[in-house]
């Protein structure tokens, strides 16, 4: 496969090249390091290349026939040794050297190549011969016989063209004698055609496989060409064949192609020139890959791995249809290999074609529902990457998305491939059924804060002695104080403590339900709709929903609270904090109210205003949430999702009291929000 491929590279992009680029100066052709650039503009082309970053599934683009949404086998094979060769190139790469041009799309190309050459084997098998016209009638039959004795008197007499011409008439008539064929091949043999010769030859014993004369002259036509190797296969099922009818003419053409082989092997190791060694070894390899009647087969290398890889997913998302699952799955590529259609996204997962990042996420999940057979024609495909999915017991979502960020928190749940689940089941709002279906929930993204101090405005004067600065530093010395006792006082052990983290909460919290509302379609989309251009199914594709939660606040059924979830905010956890010198880091008594003030239980969160936030800014403080109590989490990360708040959130393990503030504070993150758990 690999000379096969390097063959192929050379000639795509000595082609690729010429019809591509024309250089000014000559000589800038001649450098090898300036060919980063022109494999970055090849790369870049639209007319012959694919776009990965654009289109989601590498399966239709080798697939299937060139068409407006695929490039065809070749053009993607093309595409996988050019960018092989760039990324080839780049590893040996001086630092000094520089180029534009390189786009996602490049990058793609060469994520897709490396994943192609790794797992994926080519193999050229006999293409499937389609059906033969035959002679069809007697007339015709005879007819076509009187052309071959006409043929055969003339091929006697040395009038080769003719022979040529009445063996083609003869042909006309009936295409599946393939003594027409052969008889020929043996006129093109004698008029030194020897590329016709061969493809007749070829197709005659593809007619008979077991025609001895058909492949003596196929061994005679590629010993011609220069095939020795080539040859010595189509002389050995000669002999094979006749048996005990072995001809002369036979077994000198087996010697010739031996010697032929010994000789060339003797040539290319006396060869010194490491280029031209190179190329008769190319050369050399290239005869063990036979194109004419074959075709070629991908077989994946790692399709067990990969359904390995979908049965572990789908346990630990504890996946309702696991049993089902394990049944379609194990059989599916055997099916696909024995003729079988299926989906291209599962296709890309069998063959391990996929890109990192969103790709692999939406990949997974919808090979999880393919090979789910009960479930594939309620859900089809996601229509968006974000999409989560929801079941009649259980949902699963995104990562990235809200209820991923807001549902990860909840018990039993995991969080593996992008995905987080299984998540509590969802309710739709009237008048959309609850079924199975992918649902995109609508958000907006949250800025992330500015975790500047006012006192650094550019547009301010810097004053030490402002009320601005000693808020932002408590511990600096006041105007109206005097050195040595601030200094006395700075130097007091006893006025450095360790603050108390915050006390636990006893309340409770439950998510009572998830409520899913459809909004209103766009309105071209809701115009193509009335028209009766789209279905329902495109109508479901389409659809974004508003997601509210429900919460029960200390087992008491009347005390609802419900968040709508209008933003989708990012909760970072912080890594454990170096320890001081008393372990937990100690803050002087007068940097301590700012840990004991603006601290909010969640049954108060509701009741939270825009008039509190503009307190905190004034203050330089930090909203602390105190989230110790049972379930109090996961409400205050859909308070977040409400109010539009990203938040650090401090688990079990992580930093003291102290660096949980100080990290959600200006200075720190700035996002000013600071949710206790532990």
């Amino acid at each position: 496969m690999s000379s096969h491929l390097e063959c192929g590279r050379c000639c795509a992009q000595s082609k690729l090249t010429a019809s591509s680029i024309t250089y000014v100066n000559p000589g800038y052709a001649l450098d090898k390091d300036q060919k980063i650039g022109d494999l970055y503009s090849i790369l870049n082309r639209t007319d012959i290349f694919a776009d990965f970053c654009r289109h989601s599934s590498a399966c239709q683009q080798w697939a299937t026939p060139r068409s407006d949404h695929a490039i065809g086998t070749w053009n993607f094979l093309r595409q996988i040794v050019i960018a092989w060769e760039l990324s080839t190139r780049l590893k040996y790469l001086g630092k000094e050297c520089s180029w534009s041009g390189f786009t996602g799309r490049i990058l793609a190309s060469m994520i897709i190549s490396d994943l192609w050459l790794k797992n994926v084997r080519v193999v050229l098998a006999d293409s499937e011969p389609g059906a033969v016209e035959r002679a069809k009638s007697e007339a015709d039959q005879k007819r076509a016989e009187e052309f071959k004795t006409q043929g055969n008197d003339a091929l006697k007499k040395g009038q080769l063209q003719k022979a040529v011409d009445l063996y083609t008439e003869a042909m006309k008539l009936d295409l599946g004698n393939a003594m027409y064929r052969c008889n020929r091949s043996a006129a093109q043999l004698a008029l030194e055609k020897w590329e016709p010769a061969e493809e007749d030859a070829l197709i005659a014993v593809r007619l008979d496989p077991k025609y001895a004369k058909a492949w003596s002259r196929l061994g005679m036509a590629r010993l011609k060409m220069g095939y020795a190797k080539r040859a010595k296969e189509a002389y050995e099922h000669a002999i094979n064949i006749a048996g005990s009818e072995t001809t002369a003419q036979m077994r000198q053409g087996l010697a010739d192609s031996e010697a032929k082989i010994r000789e060339t092997i003797s040539a290319i190791n006396a060869e010194k020139d490491t280029a031209k060694r190179h190329a008769m070894i190319s050369e050399w390899d290239d005869q063990d890959f036979e194109i004419f009647g074959k075709e070629p087969q991908f077989h994946s290398q790692i399709h067990d791995q990969q359904v390995e890889g979908l049965m572990f997913f789908a346990q630990k998302m504890r996946w309702p249809f696991i049993n089902e699952l394990r049944d379609y799955a194990e059989d599916v590529y055997a099916e696909l290999v024995g003729g079988a259609t299926i989906d291209s996204h599962l296709h890309d997962w069998l063959y391990g074609i996929i890109l990192p990042g969103k790709w692999f996420a939406f990949k997974i999940m919808t090979a999880l529902v393919l090979c789910t057979p009960s479930l594939k024609p309620q859900v089809g495909i996601a229509f968006y990457y974000e999409c989560g999915l929801s079941l009649p017991t259980r949902s699963y979502w995104r990562s990235r998305t809200v209820l991923g960020r807001v549902l990860g928190c909840c018990p039993g749940v995991q969080s593996i491939c992008g995905w987080i689940g299984p998540c509590p089941a969802v309710e739709f709002d009237a008048p959309v059924v609850n079924k199975p279906r992918f649902v995109r929930v609508k958000t907006r993204r949250v800025s992330p804060q500015d975790n500047k101090p006012d006192i650094n405005d550019r547009d301010k004067v810097y004053d030490w002695n402002t009320d601005a600065y000693e808020r932002y530093n408590p511990t600096r010395i006041r105007p109206d104080e005097e050195m040595e006792p601030y200094l006395a006082e700075m130097k007091d052990p006893n006025q450095w403590i360790i603050p108390e983290p915050l006390v636990r909460d006893m309340s409770t919290c439950e998510l009572k339900a998830i409520r899913l509302r459809r909004l209103p379609l766009e309105a071209t989309t809701a115009a193509k709709v009335s028209r009766g251009g789209d279905n329902q199914h495109d109508v479901e594709g389409e659809s974004e929903y508003r997601a509210t939660l429900e919460f029960t606040l200390d087992d008491k059924p009347e005390h609802v609270v419900s968040y709508k979830l209008f933003t989708n905010p990012v909760f970072i956890t912080p890594p454990p904090c170096r320890t001081g010198p008393k372990g937990k880091h100690e803050v002087h008594m007068r940097e301590l109210p700012r840990y004991q003030k603006n601290i909010w239980p969640i049954d108060k969160l509701k009741n939270h205003t825009t008039e509190d936030d503009e307190e905190q800014q004034e203050a330089s403080s930090v909203m602390i949430i105190n989230a110790t109590g049972k379930g109090a989490e996961l409400l205050a990360r859909a308070w977040c999702a409400e109010r539009g708040k990203n938040a650090v959130i401090r688990r079990a393990g992580g930093p003291c009291y102290v660096c949980s503030v100080r990290t959600a504070a200006k200075g720190g993150l700035g996002v000013g929000v600071l949710i206790w758990v532990d």
